[in-house]
């Protein structure tokens, strides 16, 4: 079955040794089972077969391709088939409407990504939807698996939806160690518990509402949740805000007698795990993830002192805008959320949702939907994020960075802002090249 690989478009390293893994496990163990759903239960021969079908009617020239995430199994082989194909799967709900993703997709079709991503994901922001796109440590690598806990071999219970960006990449690596995925529609208690039971799952994953719809429903299953959960050895939460869930975590420890892991996925990297038996907003950074506290200027901030969390990795950092080119290897990025670091190098999340508004260099109240339609309006900055963060008073300013197709300063974007009565400090202000990625700062002296 090489043939379709031989059509295909130039792949990414990382999607050719996807491919090569998965062909492996169809050829050396081809009726092991791969994926369970409520339909049937399909071997690794079944999907490397439906994959290949699936490939031989797509078009070996699109990059990023929209595949609809249903619990079952052919939403999997959908994902290898466009791997075999030389392209980059996107999940996304079933019912979204794929014609609206059509202009997206051709903005970022026509970047080249030097960082060898291998899937794509929605990210949503308040008034915009963009396309990510993941390189990172490739799925084939065991050290993150290992850190999360999938088991070589084993079954993972997955009820949370696929296409979400964690989701997803826990299926696939899970899958390329070999191990078996069992994949439920919706989530309900009993169900999952009976599940549990039923394929003597070893690790689970649930979805942060997920896991508070279990916990709450305690007192109707008292006595059934530590005999339905006796095998798990791990249950992971990967909630981009665990801090929220550390009393659900502590309750489901207790429960469950499983290892609670609360995974902290960013919308602009993988974070951090929980530790075994520490406070679940208490993370330790991922293998090859750097993490670092800055204020509002970018500075460093002293051991546990709150500040903006940013992260970055030998590989660059893993994921970034699909329109945008790849961040380089060893570059900063951030979610926007606030924690401090200790001396071991520990997170510690202390606030997880942006703000809405900030403070301008007079003291009067912005809205960062106003100084977003700002930034819109200007023809030559292609992009941007805004981060509310706080200053050395506690108070919340705006931390912008924009990027250009011409050789505009922090000035001149502060001088834009002002005119549109949406003032931001220029000493808060970072400009990049959209063309080099080189940044230019603000002289602050």
């Amino acid at each position: 079955m090489t043939s379709a690989t031989e059509a295909a478009a130039p792949a990414s390293a990382t999607v050719r040794d996807i491919t090569a893994r998965f062909h492996h496990l169809a050829t050396t163990q081809p009726d092991r089972v791969a994926i369970i759903d409520r339909h049937r239960s399909t071997t690794f021969a079944d999907l490397w077969q439906l994959a290949y079908q699936d490939a031989v009617h797509r078009p070996a020239d699109q990059t990023i391709v929209p595949v609809a995430a249903r619990p079952d199994a052919a939403t999997m082989a959908a994902a290898l088939g466009v791997w075999l194909t030389g392209g980059i799967p996107l999940p996304v709900p079933a019912a979204a409407r794929l014609k609206t993703l059509n202009a997206a997709v051709q903005r970022a079709t026509g970047v080249a990504h030097t960082c060898r991503p291998w899937r794509a994901y929605l990210h949503a922001e308040p008034g915009a939807r963009h396309i990510c796109v993941t390189g990172g440590v490739p799925p084939t690598d065991r050290r993150l698996g290992d850190a999360i806990g999938l088991t070589s071999g084993g079954t993972a219970l997955i009820t949370a939806p696929l296409h979400a960006a964690a989701i997803f990449e826990a299926a696939v690596r899970q899958l390329l160690a070999g191990g078996t995925i069992v994949l439920r529609h919706e989530f309900e208690p009993d169900d999952w518990l009976a599940t549990a039971v039923e394929t003597g799952a070893d690790w689970a994953v649930l979805a942060a509402e997920q896991l508070i719809a279990l916990i709450r429903h305690q007192e109707a299953i008292d006595g059934w949740l530590p005999v339905a959960t006796r095998a798990l050895r791990r249950v992971v939460v990967p909630a981009a805000v665990p801090a929220v869930n550390t009393g659900y975590l502590a309750a489901l420890t207790t429960h469950a007698g499983a290892a609670v892991t609360a995974w902290y996925h960013a919308p602009a990297y993988d974070g951090a795990l929980s530790r075994a038996g520490g406070p679940p907003n208490v993370l330790t950074p991922l293998p090859g993830i750097h993490l670092r506290i800055v204020d509002p200027c970018g500075r460093p901030t002293p051991h546990g002192v709150a500040g903006l969390i940013e992260a970055s990795s030998s590989r660059g950092a893993t994921s970034h805008r699909a329109d945008l080119p790849c961040t380089p290897a060893g570059a900063w990025r951030t979610a926007g959320d606030i924690g401090t670091l200790d001396t071991d190098g520990n997170l510690t999340l202390r606030r997880l949702e942006p703000a809405r508004h900030y403070l301008d260099p007079a003291g009067a109240r912005v809205t960062v939907a106003a100084l977003r339609e700002t930034l819109d309006a200007h023809p030559d900055i292609t992009a941007h994020t805004i981060h509310v963060v706080p200053d050395d008073d506690g108070q919340r300013r705006a931390r912008v960075q924009v990027w250009t197709r011409t050789a505009l300063n922090p000035a001149a974007v502060a001088r834009h802002c002002a005119g549109r009565g949406t003032a931001t400090s220029a000493a808060h202000i970072i400009v990049n090249d959209a063309r080099s990625e080189e940044p230019f700062t603000a002289d602050t002296r």
